[in-house]
């Protein structure tokens, strides 16, 4: 068996957590600031909703285990608990916790192994096992370790995205998957006495560690104190890294001849059609049309309806024939724009907790009818409308026919129209308000996909009816800007495409 031996890190008593040894591991800024100034944050990185979902996921991974039992405290009188229950030779523990040196460790399952010792679990709200787990965990091994804990195992629990639920009785042991780390989690154990020995130092002074922002304040994690950090630094007003499809090749060549600006880029320098245009558009200050807009617009075919979905991913599947983070939709906005008729709105948002997507096709079909372009924003819509042909069969002959009067927005404007506002991206958030003008998105209490899934899975589960309406008409709203969005893109786009220049770019 290997030599399970751990090395002293003697230094100052205060207690390190893991949660503080990954801040700190990402940065001894960070760490500093966590304990130090965290009022300086200007985001709360992880969001209240993310963690509610994590937590619903390590409730679910415990079915895995019938006889564990779970440690009530945390700190050092979990620390107890754990050697209490580890002597009463309770099979396995949630919540275990350990302690060495003033360093604490706690992890979601801590099981008995067969053959003797102990296998630490890490339950995790994710479908794979990912290289940005495993400092944490090895902050966990080296710790039980130290205090005298047999670990000989140590890993990974995910969900398992091959499981289906059958409607009736989710399956513990099918939904999650173990994944064993101990080989590749060993490797960081001889590093981490002089880790812990830094932030130890890092955390006793009373003054912050002088470390410049880079790459690693957004790996693994995008950093809460970013924003303060680089609150006196000039950003470039279109940096190279705003370039389309920008090679590590291309940056380092620029940045080797102290260019930062797209529009310092000399004429030699080898770029594709599509960064040229980039170029000229920033130097210009105004969108450049550089395909056949006009041609591409023709393609659509009156009405035009343009739709947007909403999708909800819950981690622990709800719905038979549901895997993990599966896409749900739960909302649709269409508008129609005919001709000589005043554009038309309609929408579905399913305010029940059962299964959202029986009801909202029904009434999907009725707002698409039979004939007209459906002009979407990426291939998103048509994926999930795959999914719900699949899902059912009776109507999947009319949902293949919607499918195929699909027209997709987003590379028709790749491919003929540039603007600087868009600043590398076409995502619609980008390019509407740059092409439209306006506030785009920032009206709105909910102004992103993510955030309005999320918001969904809690409020359908609320019995606040006040709130509930509330949160409906918000999540209602965020969906019609983006179908109204399309529909203001295509109107400036038809604008632009005889060649008229407009007087700035926003």
């Amino acid at each position: 068996m290997a030599d399970h031996r751990v090395e002293s890190v003697r230094g100052p008593t205060m207690l390190l957590s893991r949660f503080r040894y990954e801040a700190g591991h990402q940065c001894l800024l960070r760490l500093w600031n966590d304990r130090n100034a965290p009022h300086l944050a200007t985001d709360d990185g992880k969001s209240a909703l993310a963690i509610g979902d994590e937590a619903e996921v390590r409730r679910g991974a415990r079915d895995r285990y019938p006889q564990g039992v779970a440690v009530r405290d945390g700190g050092m009188e979990g620390v107890a608990e754990t050697r209490r229950l580890v002597e009463a030779e309770v099979p396995t523990i949630f919540g275990a916790a350990f302690e060495h040196e003033g360093l604490v460790a706690g992890v979601d399952v801590l099981e008995r192994l067969p053959e003797g010792g102990w296998r630490l679990v890490r339950v995790k709200s994710a479908k794979s096992a990912k290289p940005r787990h495993l400092p944490g965990l090895a902050f966990d091994l080296w710790v039980s370790r130290g205090a005298g804990f047999d670990v000989r195992d140590a890993g990974l629990l995910v969900l398992d995205g091959k499981y289906l639920y059958d409607g009736v009785r989710l399956d513990p042991d099918r939904l999650f998957r173990y994944c064993s780390r101990l080989e590749k989690v060993e490797e960081f154990l001889p590093d981490v006495p002089r880790v812990i020995s830094a932030m130890r130092e890092v955390l006793a002074s009373g003054t912050a560690p002088e470390i410049e922002p880079g790459a690693h304040c957004m790996k693994p994690y995008p950093c809460s104190y970013y924003g303060h950090c680089t609150r006196d630094l000039r950003f470039p007003a279109h940096g190279i890294g705003e370039l389309p499809k920008l090679t590590a090749e291309q940056r380092e060549a620029l940045e080797a001849r102290g260019i930062e600006e797209i529009e310092d880029i000399p004429p030699d320098f080898s770029l594709t059609d599509l960064q040229r245009t980039a170029r000229e558009s920033v130097r210009q200050r105004r969108p450049i049309v550089h395909g056949d807009l006009r041609r591409r617009l023709a393609e659509m075919e009156p009405p035009v309806r343009y739709l947007d979905f909403e999708t909800w991913m819950p981690p622990i599947p709800r719905f038979a024939g549901t895997g993990p983070f599966e896409a749900i939709p739960f909302l649709f906005s269409v508008h129609t724009e005919g001709p000589g008729a005043a554009l038309r709105h309609e929408d579905y948002l399913h305010e029940g907790s059962d299964d959202p997507r029986p009801a909202l096709t029904r009434r999907l079909l009725e707002a698409l009818g039979e004939s007209g372009s459906i002009c979407v924003y990426s291939s998103f819509e048509q994926t999930v409308l795959n999914s719900l042909a699949r899902e059912q069969p009776r109507h999947a002959a009319a949902i293949e026919a919607v499918v195929a009067r699909l027209y997709d927005l987003r590379p028709a404007i790749k491919e003929t129209v540039y603007d600087s506002g868009f600043r590398g991206s076409f995502s619609l958030k980008r390019v509407f308000p740059s092409l439209c003008g306006g506030s785009g998105y920032d009206d709105l209490e909910i102004s992103e996909g993510r955030a309005a899934a999320a918001i969904y899975g809690q409020i359908i589960a609320s019995g606040d009816e006040s709130e509930r309406r509330r949160t409906f008409t918000e999540l209602r709203e965020y969906c019609k800007r983006d179908t109204l969005a399309m529909v203001e893109l295509r109107r400036t786009l038809t604008e632009l495409a005889p060649g008229e220049r407009r007087a700035e770019a926003p």
